[in-house]
């Protein structure tokens, strides 16, 4: 702890008991550092328990909290955030609201952080064109709640760029280890199909969530200049039906692709807010994720990334898929 301190390698993660999160915070004390997790009190912590961090129970809603962890932080990486949520109210409150609560509570504690690193989306920026991928100067075009939440708390972030370094990086898709989203492509190829909307071929980048991490992780050491956004993505750009075939030949077995009207995505996203209209719960497929899902192309071009923070990703497609495969095996998840 102290051996850390002194070489200023202490991080404050929030969002450290959910995908990208989890994967980040072993990655820090791999590499030598001290870690404190902001945690909510209904968070489930048992693999935190077992790692040597700090955790202090807490919210974005409490600034005592967030006090109490940044103590002694010199990095800052905010994960924390909101994917689903039962409307846009929800989704600005933690998204947008408790980026900014987080960043005016650091902003008055001393010593300030060196640097904070945000955890934006791709979603913020928007779809792309199909016949190009997104750059960082490109104008955002959310087309979801989520993504415009996102694109809020970047905004936010930039209103602190004078106060300390800060820095946005924007994945794409995520898989790897923990996921629970692409997951289901795996569970369905497992089960013999592909269910997708419609005969478009879909095209998005992806990163697997171990290069995503690095990429936090080099953010974090930087010295580039404060206000810096980045896309995080591998160069490629895949569709589902070469996502798909990689998931098979890893399982050894045959699938095939089944194509459905889109207007029963369109009906499963009216159910799923028809639900959240009743329950006040968020649905797991809603007209919003729908609406992202329809979109031909979400890809994004890394090499700002690649030439700014020397960040060059390492796991393929192939190799990517393996691990996954076989992180979902030993959780018996396949």
């Amino acid at each position: 702890m102290v051996q850390a301190e002194m070489e200023g390698k202490t991080a404050l993660v929030t969002g450290a008991t959910g995908f990208i999160g989890g994967n980040l915070v072993p990655a820090l004390l791999r590499k030598g550092y001290s870690v404190t997790c902001l945690v909510r009190g209904s968070s489930d912590t048992r693999m935190l328990q077992k790692l040597p961090v700090q955790l202090v129970a807490g919210n974005l809603d409490d600034p005592e909290s967030i006090r109490k962890a940044a103590v002694g932080a010199r990095v800052v990486f905010h994960i924390a955030g909101l994917t689903k949520a039962p409307n846009r109210q929800r989704f600005f409150l933690v998204n947008r609201t408790g980026t900014s609560r987080l960043l005016e509570t650091l902003s008055e504690i001393n010593p300030k952080p060196a640097r904070f690193v945000h955890a934006s989306s791709l979603a913020a920026a928007g779809p792309s064109d199909p016949n190009r991928p997104l750059v960082e100067e490109d104008d955002p075009n959310p087309v979801s709640w989520y993504g415009e939440s996102k694109l809020a708390a970047e905004e936010a972030v930039l209103k602190y760029a004078d106060v300390f370094p800060v820095t946005i990086l924007r994945p794409p898709a995520v898989y790897g280890p923990g996921d629970r989203d692409i997951y289901l492509i795996f569970r369905m190829i497992q089960r013999g199909c592909l269910f997708t909307p419609g005969r478009t071929t879909r095209r998005f980048s992806l990163i697997h969530v171990h290069d995503l991490v690095d990429a936090f992780i080099k953010a974090g050491e930087s010295k580039i200049t404060s206000g810096e956004v980045f896309f995080v993505s591998r160069p490629e750009i895949h569709t589902w039906e070469e996502v798909g075939r990689e998931i098979a030949r890893e399982l050894n077995i045959k699938y095939r692709r089944i194509s459905f009207p889109e207007w029963l995505a369109l009906a499963a996203g009216a159910a799923g807010n028809f639900y959240s209209l009743l329950s006040g719960k968020a649905s797991a497929l809603s007209m919003q994720k729908v609406r992202e899902l329809l979109q031909p192309s979400w890809t994004c071009d890394p090499s700002k990334a690649q030439a700014v923070l020397d960040f060059n990703p390492a796991i393929e497609l192939s190799n990517g898929i393996r691990n996954t495969i076989q992180w979902y095996r030993l959780q018996g998840w396949l």
